[in-house]
């Protein structure tokens, strides 16, 4: 009897832990809102219905421009430059 107390005694505690276990595992649902901006992005997409007829005059006059503009330029011609803009302006 006294070997079976221990073994009983831990049969109850077991029981009354799952018993209130049980009675602790009521499900709890938790609702969340999430708000944000509705807006559409604005995307745009341009898709060519038709083939360009020669690539590569595009390609040169873009080279052609940005060699133009980063090309070395004297002092003394910038300002020659800018005073002919100056007195067309002036002019007009």
């Amino acid at each position: 009897m006294l070997k079976l107390s221990p073994l009983i005694t831990l049969l109850l505690f077991a029981l009354s832990f799952a018993a209130t276990a049980q009675e602790e595992g009521e499900v709890i649902s938790l609702e969340s809102t999430i708000v944000g901006s509705q807006e559409q992005p604005k995307v745009l997409y341009i898709i060519p219905w038709k083939q360009a007829a020669s690539l590569e005059k595009i390609e040169s006059t873009i080279h052609t421009a940005i060699d133009h503009s980063f090309q070395h330029q004297e002092y003394s011609e910038l300002k020659r430059e800018i005073k002919l803009v100056q007195e067309s302006e002036n002019n007009n």
